[in-house]
């Protein structure tokens, strides 16, 4: 009887809920707003922005200590509910120009995706703390799959018809063709080599698979945030004849592909495969771009590792050769149009995910933190936020000079091949106080401090030493301060 009598008071608060408490709740908390807006309007125009940067960062913090699906759901219509008030006019009670508004309105929708993007990446983990039945409301409210759905990534091989040139095994990716139902369409290779798997140190092929399809699917789902910056996939393949025994298939024949499409713009080549930043680099026929190319080139490249933090995956692959641009029909080089890629390695960053050790290559340590060098052997750290954060140090260096970082440091690669001390010492040499400064006389005092920060990292991105990056509150100090010091820097920038 005591049970049934809580339980009928319970349902008798939430009736007087719904019946006379919700709409007066509603109109106090829409007074509240207007006394907000009033008061944001007696203050400086330089302390409103202030404001608002101060709520968006509060929104990201939300964002990255919130991983139920519930707690998300929230979040998203939190942030419907400041877009349909800003869209009505709410706003315009404060002094906030039409410019500011639309660019306070992209970042609340920018959230909101982002939001949702994370929420589909819970679902996708099974060592999440995501439910195991998800509401129907819920997934569709948050554009997820409905519960029960199979995410159908991988694809049988004789889909892809590959280029003949593809036995190549240096080529990180290639281009193919793609048999569909609406007949055959250009897609291009990611390729994941698994011919180590089962060595002592290193994962099983069934978790390198799985890893790739948690990848697949995190790269599929649509929509993607804009600063996401990453190609569409549609899935993977096994490029092994199924048919043939595991121990029996070809060395060239062990690599899972990731599968994308090629971005459908009217002003891009249809045929010219992507480039590579480290190919324009090398490139002595192709002219310096602008200094304000290289600027926004930055504050995309570091907007999109944000966003890729905020989801919980590590890169562990961010390099020159990863970032790509598509010819436009002229055959120029769009800088504005960036892509990453080279999601090879990446993985879940939480602490319970096993890192993958990479192949030993000089020319890649060269963008490895030192401790992440594969040259560390056994005192070798597992990947983290803040070697990812390096790495964009790097490129932001080669973007300032506009040289590969060994031509920068006048490393000769194939000396250096065969010393690992050579690579063991590019943090030190690109933080010596002239190289530091040498990149401000390139770019100015800004990105100068924001390249600085990111080859430093620790304390300058608010990290103890022996910190546990995975853990909720040190992730969101890590963020405010990346976004704060780096992201915020760039976009500051105006020549």
């Amino acid at each position: 009887m005591m049970n049934l009598k809580e339980k009928s008071q319970e349902g008798l608060k939430r009736l007087k809920w719904v019946s006379f408490d919700k709409e007066g709740f509603e109109h106090l908390l829409s007074k509240f707003t207007l006394l907000n807006d009033s008061m944001m309007n007696i203050l400086d125009h330089s302390l409103q922005i202030e404001i608002r940067h101060t709520v968006q960062d509060t929104n990201r913090g939300v964002l990255l200590l919130h991983h139920k699906i519930a707690d998300l759901s929230h979040l998203v219509l939190a942030l419907k509910a400041q877009l349909e008030a800003r869209d009505t006019g709410a706003s315009t009670r404060t002094r906030m120009s039409n410019v500011e508004r639309e660019a306070s309105m992209a970042e609340l929708r920018q959230l909101s995706k982002l939001a949702k993007f994370k929420a589909f990446n819970e679902t996708i983990d099974p060592k999440s703390d995501a439910p195991a039945v998800i509401d129907e409301a819920v997934a569709a409210f948050l554009g997820l799959a409905k519960p029960g759905d199979p995410r159908l990534v991988q694809m049988p091989k004789y889909l892809i018809e590959l280029d003949p040139n593809v036995d190549d095994l240096d080529d990180p990716r290639c281009e193919a063709i793609m048999k569909t139902a609406q007949g055959k369409k250009k897609v291009w290779i990611e390729w994941k080599d698994y011919d180590t798997a089962g060595t002592p140190g290193c994962l099983s092929k069934a978790d390198i698979v799985d890893r790739v399809r948690k990848l697949a699917c995190l790269l599929n789902h649509s929509p993607k945030p804009e600063a996401f910056r990453t190609p569409h996939c549609i899935g993977f393949f096994d490029k092994a004849d199924p048919d043939v025994p595991e121990d029996d298939v070809d060395i060239l024949d062990r690599r899972l592909g990731l599968i994308f499409e090629r971005p459908e713009t009217d002003d891009l080549h249809d045929s010219l495969p992507p480039v590579s930043l480290r190919e324009l680099l090398l490139d002595k026929a192709i002219r310096k771009p602008r200094v304000t190319d290289r600027i926004k080139l930055a504050h995309a490249l570091s907007n999109c590792l944000l966003y890729l933090h905020a989801v919980n995956w590590l890169h562990k692959g961010l390099r020159s050769h990863n970032i790509l641009f598509f010819r436009t029909k002229s055959g120029h080089v769009d800088y504005s149009q960036v892509y990453l890629s080279g999601f090879d390695f990446s993985r879940p960053g939480g602490s319970d995910e096993v890192t993958e050790i990479p192949g030993s290559d000089a020319e890649h340590d060269l963008y490895r933190h030192p401790l992440a060098q594969s040259n560390q052997g056994k005192g070798r750290q597992r990947s983290k936020k803040s070697f990812d954060i390096y790495s964009l140090g790097v490129i932001l260096v080669e973007l300032a000079h506009w040289k590969p970082v060994e031509a920068v440091l006048g490393i000769e690669m194939r000396l250096a091949k065969g010393q690992s001390d050579v690579v063991r010492h590019v943090r030190s040499q690109l933080l010596v106080a002239e190289s530091v400064a040498d990149v401000g006389a390139e770019m100015g005092e800004r990105f100068e401090e924001a390249a600085r920060r990111c080859l430093t990292g620790e304390h300058e991105l608010g990290l103890e030493a022996g910190e546990d990056e995975t853990a909720d509150e040190v992730a969101e100090r890590l963020s405010v301060r990346y976004y704060d010091d780096v992201v915020k820097k760039l976009a500051e920038i105006v020549v």
